[in-house]
């Protein structure tokens, strides 16, 4: 529950936005403070759109749920994005809380008038394997900020689970909004799927591979955002291969 500060500052526990982000960005994604400072208000309006498409209880009948269901998720869903979208535009109005200690936000605008999300690695690229937001990162040509953006960018056109599933014939939509409802917190789409017995091992694997070879390469973003040209980005994924061949068996 949020409280107010008599200096104007709106005192919210962490754990409970940190939650809001994981309604809407789903369990996959990594939710640290350290993302909340790179989240931007057009992927947290993005992420909540496609879930107002999901979840409105309109669509009950078509998915073949009980309306019910879908008001408690849909509320849930208005108020982690109300959360997070407040939290967003104006985070220096807000001091997150933990159970013993209060966090107060630095000031978004530090000395020198560079944004935390601008931030450009200067070291040395780290010897172990990486993806091709990591490497590109690493190798100076984006900031970290950028690099989340494309993170989210890709997370929220990816096709889920339970969507490859239901074309498949795997799963019914009473079977894909049971295993939305009764799963575990934090826990993912194909655990609970697995867990109990409505998917085999063998189906969440093949659900995986097909959702990882769906979604969009996270290079697009950087190529669409005029970031790096297609050329550049040919030859940064080829040192990258050259880079992960030498270092395959590190983490």
């Amino acid at each position: 529950m949020n409280s107010f500060g008599n200096n104007g500052k709106i005192f919210i526990p962490e754990r409970q936005l940190l939650q809001s982000c994981r309604i809407l960005f789903g369990p996959e994604v990594d939710i640290t403070r350290q993302f909340l400072g790179y989240l931007q208000p057009s992927g947290v309006k993005t992420a909540y759109r496609k879930l107002v498409m999901e979840t409105h209880p309109d669509r009950a009948y078509q998915l073949g749920v009980e309306e019910a269901v879908l008001e408690s998720r849909f509320k849930e869903v208005n108020r982690a994005y109300e959360e997070v979208y407040a939290y967003i535009q104006d985070p220096d109005r807000y001091v997150l809380t933990t159970p013993r200690i209060f966090y107060r936000p630095q000031n978004s605008s530090p000395a020198g008038g560079a944004r935390p999300s601008q931030h450009y690695y200067r070291g040395t690229i780290p010897p172990r394997r990486m993806l091709l937001g990591q490497y590109l990162y690493y190798s100076g040509v984006i900031s970290m900020g950028q690099m989340w953006d494309a993170v989210v960018w890709q997370k929220i056109r990816r096709p889920r689970l339970g969507e490859i599933a239901g074309r498949l014939r795997w799963l019914s939509p009473r079977d894909i909004h049971h295993i939305l409802r009764y799963r575990k917190r934090g826990e993912l789409f194909g655990e609970y799927a697995l867990r109990s017995g409505m998917l085999s091992f063998y189906q969440v694997l093949v659900l995986l591979g097909r959702q990882k070879s769906l979604q969009p390469r996270i290079g697009e973003y950087f190529v669409g955002q005029g970031i790096v040209t297609p050329k550049r980005l040919d030859a940064v994924e080829a040192a990258l291969k050259a880079h992960n061949r030498r270092h395959w068996f590190k983490k």
